[in-house]
């Protein structure tokens, strides 16, 4: 892991040189840094944006910004659909503030891993290369997605752990009807005060 540090930080800092507005806005993180907990890897990456580029190495000092923690595949995600980083997979600790101006960089920045890998390793090898780690990410969601929805059916039709749509309808429905139930009932002691 140590080792694809390096170039993940020159790949990404020279696709930021390539994006001027992304750069701009990276002013406002100037000095702020923070830590990316892989779990299933348990791994920790220090990011520290400094001079509109940033700066990776191994770290899970605790004086951070930030602290972002997911697995590996939920990470990766982040750079496809930034507003990720707010979803249940994610886990946030720290300044929420700079969370969202970091989502908001995310998702105006538009890196180009094929033209990055294509500096490395020239046009021939980063098509083929570019398309196949594609094809690989689909293939990872399609497969996490379905092993989602697989294990959801299982847990509500086989092992009856999960309620089905009409259930949870139904208690929605009963949680509805209380709340009016007390709110009617608070109404008549309110009245009942009023006239003693």
């Amino acid at each position: 892991m140590s080792k694809l540090l390096k170039p993940i930080e020159l790949a990404v800092n020279a696709a930021l040189r390539q994006d001027p507005d992304t750069c701009e806005r990276l002013q406002a993180f100037e000095q702020r840094s923070i830590v990316v907990n892989i779990e299933d890897l348990h791994q920790f990456v220090h990011v520290c944006f400094h001079q509109q580029s940033i700066q990776l190495s191994h770290s899970d000092e605790e004086n951070t910004d930030l602290l972002i923690s997911g697995t590996a595949f939920s990470l990766l995600k982040l750079g496809q659909h930034p507003d990720n980083l707010f979803s249940a997979d994610i886990h946030i600790h720290g300044d929420v503030q700079f969370a969202k101006q970091l989502r908001d960089v995310l998702d105006g920045f538009d890196f180009d891993w094929e033209q990055q890998l294509a500096r490395i390793t020239g046009d021939v090898i980063a098509q083929p290369l570019a398309h196949g780690l594609k094809k690989s990410f689909s293939w990872l969601q399609a497969s996490a997605q379905s092993l989602q929805q697989t294990t959801a059916e299982y847990l509500r039709e086989e092992a009856r752990l999960l309620p089905d749509k009409s259930q949870i309808d139904d208690y929605m429905k009963a949680i509805d009807e209380l709340r009016a139930d007390c709110d009617r009932l608070e109404a008549r002691i309110h009245r009942l005060d009023n006239k003693s």
